[in-house]
């Protein structure tokens, strides 16, 4: 390990690197924000760049590495290009000067980094975006294990986005500190200018008369899309479903026959953040379906999608939109605390449309909460603790 070098704000860079599209991962552009507004120069190693907002493409402190992604049905050549990949990854690590700051944003891009990595252990600051535990050698291995654990007790200091999480981070890892808690709250709300490609979308939701109940995000295992549906399904007179988001993983075939199941559901596809937020200003009651149990290969523990962290509740209170959500304590929580939205104890369709009917009968109440619970959040005060204290 190399001896420590304290960071300038002034001369140093904050260099993060995500595994992945970034334009995949909201959270992480906040946290480019937030640096950015707080004056650190930062340079980002990833996918996707060219799709950033522009209020972070135009800040002269900002740079990029742009990494190409691998697509190709041929295994080999895809092989191959993950090798190129590889190589262009840490190619930018050896570009980190004395005194950066390394900011890993994924356990894929700890993996793809591989031990070099561990000669910045002494800056290296490791945010786990999901409550992680072993890791595999490569997606989809069952046996062979990438040692994770490791790297995060090398590390100068990790980073999670939910309470719970730090504590069971800890523990399992055996972690010297507790990790630093960052909730993946928007850094800005505006959604900027109208795209062309929303227009069709805006209108189809101003004509809606029903009430609108709304999902952005993922759309895979651990999103219990089907029971909202079936519910939703049932009171369709009154409400509509609107599922806005990239599907990942397994069972589109699956996502395909749910959309063509239920008439009241509409599939908008996915709109780059934070285009995204455009839409919540037609929304009435959103959803946050969260399915605990373990979702084969990802690396990350059963207990997950019982502590989750989604940037969406932040997203939707921002926006004062009410929610509905599964029985997890990651949901209960701000929920029972702040009054902004309700768990399912089940569910089953009468529960989850007794849930939407308490929600709609409380919604004038719900929106000032939400405002509270946005608020409560200080994402400038966090993020500069994290990386000077």
């Amino acid at each position: 390990m190399r001896g420590i070098a304290m960071f300038d704000k002034k001369k140093n860079t904050i260099r993060i690197f995500i595994y992945e599209n970034v334009m995949l991962y909201p959270p992480t552009i906040n946290l480019i924000e937030c640096l950015l507004d707080n004056g650190y120069k930062v340079h980002l190693v990833a996918e996707g760049v060219r799709n950033l907002p522009a209020i972070i493409k135009e800040n002269k402190q900002f740079s990029y590495t742009e990494i190409k992604a691998v697509k190709n049905s041929n295994i080999f050549l895809r092989l191959k290009k993950r090798g190129v990949k590889t190589k262009g990854y840490r190619a930018a690590l050896k570009d980190t000067m004395d005194g950066d700051i390394v900011w890993t944003v994924n356990p894929s891009v700890v993996r793809t980094l591989g031990k070099e990595l561990l000669e910045y252990s002494d800056r290296h600051v490791m945010q786990l975006m999901e409550l992680t535990d072993t890791y595999p050698m490569f997606r989809g291995a069952k046996f062979l294990k990438f040692n994770i654990k490791h790297y995060a007790q090398e590390a100068w200091k990790i980073v999670v986005p939910e309470k719970n999480r730090a504590y069971i981070q800890k523990v399992g890892w055996n972690l010297e500190k507790l990790p630093y808690v960052l909730p993946n709250k928007p850094y800005y709300l505006k959604s900027g200018e109208v795209q062309e490609d929303m227009l069709p979308v805006i209108e189809e939701m101003k004509r809606e008369k029903r009430k609108k109940i709304i999902y952005l995000g993922v759309i895979s295992a651990d999103r219990d899309l089907q029971s909202f549906a079936e519910a939703v399904e049932r009171v369709k007179e009154d409400y509509c479903l609107y599922l806005f988001g990239k599907f990942r993983g397994d069972g589109a075939e699956e996502f395909k026959k749910l959309c063509d199941s239920y008439s009241s559901l509409k599939y908008m596809g996915f709109f780059n953040p934070p285009k995204h937020l455009e839409f919540l200003k037609y929304a009435d009651i959103a959803l946050v379906p969260y399915k605990p149990g373990e979702i084969e290969g990802s690396g990350f523990t059963i207990l997950n999608a019982l502590y989750c962290a989604p940037n969406k509740i932040y997203e939707y209170a921002g926006c004062n939109i009410p929610m509905i959500g599964t029985d997890v304590l990651g949901l209960r929580e701000p929920f029972e605390k702040y009054n902004i939205g309700v768990c399912c104890k089940d569910l089953k369709p009468e529960t989850i449309i007794d849930a939407i009917k308490y929600v709609d009968a409380n919604h004038d109440q719900m929106v000032i909460n939400a405002k509270a619970f946005y608020d409560s959040v200080d994402l400038d005060c966090i993020v500069n603790s994290i990386v000077n204290e």
